[in-house]
């Protein structure tokens, strides 16, 4: 008997030195996954302060916040546990803000393009042409989400500036040419123009009857001084209506581009942006003088930061497929990139015409091509028929021909909603794609990936 009490005490002495030395291990896990704790905080909120959309920041601490290292005694599997899921955040918080640093890379590029086509349209008129190789490399060598953000917002403000500036210059060149010229030049740019303003649904201001005023003066043997001053005035105002008209139909583009694109990622108010697009649309049709036009810009001016804001923060926790996918709606006429639930990249295109529709389903890109030429199976004579046709990139995602490809001889600003409907510009059922969008697009796109397409 004096045995077993023996025997009974010293295994409870053994079973009190495991629980102290468990409890002392547990003392200095717990100091440890509090320290990785503090780091992994530190970790993202450092991300948030450097560009990661304020969505994806307050996700990640969500998940921090769910991690409990307070309890000192936890054993050791437990603390296993929760230094392993400190791990996937860290590795989750990398992996958007590599999403982020990509898709903000991609929309700079994007910005950067449409301005340097813009100045070299307009190259006449700016005497401080950029340098565009700087201003890549500056893009290429960001390395965080917020300084690409930045970068935009300089290279918009660049537009702004660009914008104002042939105005002015096209505006004092348009007035110095006038009043140097003779009555029948007069005469002339008022037809023309008032055959602008006509077919733009603008008014056209006092400049019919400053023209009719002018004739009769020279019919009647005058030399028309002061009906020319006064058409030269009058036109001047009229070529800056067509100008703000052109300039808002511009921006119309631009806001359809992102309304659509919100729309197709249903982020939150989407729905209520696409319907303010589409009500604007009639006024700006009905918009006649510059004041109508005025007021236009600026609901199309503040609908654009409300839409551009929405995806900006709402860029991920998207239900798509996982891993890289591409999604295309046909009534929004809109393709969107994601990868693993982050929206990566998107652009209007243009599908498939009556007839000939893209179809709908779940499809994967099965093979690329660059170079490709399309050659028509439909003889000469049928309404199907087209030119042959060379294309830069091709990703087919259906059998029978059915590729997602740019379109060099579809101009940037018809893609969109209605351009499916477009003859000749529509397509026969695959997905046009603008040039900048699918240069980048066929190097992203591995092969295999999903494309879902929708009504």
């Amino acid at each position: 008997m004096r045995r077993s009490r023996l025997a009974w005490g010293g295994l409870g002495a053994l079973v009190v030195v495991a629980v102290a030395a468990d409890l002392s291990l547990g003392y200095v896990q717990s100091r440890a996954l509090s320290g990785q704790l503090s780091s992994t905080k530190q970790l993202v909120s450092r991300d948030a302060s450097l560009g990661l959309s304020s969505r994806d920041a307050v996700q990640l601490q969500e998940r921090l916040r769910a991690i409990d290292v307070s309890s000192w005694w936890d054993p050791a599997f437990l603390a296993q546990g929760q230094s392993q899921a400190l791990g996937e955040v860290r590795a989750e918080a990398g992996h958007l803000f590599r999403l982020a640093l990509e898709r903000d890379r991609a929309a700079a590029h994007s910005t950067l393009e449409a301005y340097l086509h813009y100045v070299a349209s307009n190259s006449a008129w700016l005497s401080d042409p950029p340098n565009g190789q700087q201003l890549t490399s500056q893009i290429d060598s960001a390395s965080t989400p917020g300084a690409l953000l930045a970068l935009e917002a300089q290279l918009d403000l660049k537009m702004q500036q660009a914008r104002s500036a042939v105005n002015s210059a096209q505006a004092k060149a348009a007035a110095s040419v006038t009043l140097a010229q003779a009555p029948g030049g007069l005469l002339q740019q008022a037809s023309e123009l008032v055959a602008i303003a006509s077919a733009d649904n603008l008014s056209s201001l006092g400049v019919p009857g400053e023209a009719a005023a002018l004739k009769a003066a020279l019919a009647s043997g005058g030399s028309g001084g002061s009906q020319s001053a006064a058409l030269t005035t009058g036109l001047t105002e009229l070529r800056a209506e067509i100008g703000l008209n052109d300039q808002v139909a511009s921006l119309n583009h631009s806001v359809m581009e992102v309304v659509d694109q919100a729309a197709a990622e249903q982020t939150p108010g989407s729905s209520g942006y696409l319907s303010q697009y589409q009500a604007e649309q009639p006024v700006f049709t009905a918009a006649q003088t510059a004041t109508q036009l005025v007021a236009v810009q600026t609901t199309l001016n503040s609908l654009q930061a409300a839409a551009q804001h929405s995806l900006s923060a709402d860029s991920c926790g998207h239900s798509s497929l996982p891993g890289k996918s591409i999604y295309i709606s046909l009534s929004l006429q809109e393709m969107v990139f994601y990868d693993n639930g982050c929206a990566v990249n998107a652009t209007p295109v243009t599908t498939g015409r009556p007839l000939l529709r893209t179809p709908t389903g779940t499809f994967h890109i099965f093979d690329k091509q660059s170079p490709y030429v399309f050659i028509s199976p439909w003889p000469p004579g049928s309404p199907f028929w087209y030119p042959t046709s060379p294309v830069n990139w091709v990703m087919e995602f259906d059998q029978g021909g059915y590729y997602i490809h740019d379109a060099p001889w579809e101009p940037t600003d018809q893609y969109g909603p209605g351009s499916e409907n477009e003859i000749p510009a529509a397509s026969h059922g695959c997905v046009q794609t603008p040039g900048s969008v699918m240069a980048w697009a066929y190097s992203w796109t591995p092969m295999g990936t999903p494309v879902v397409i929708t009504n």
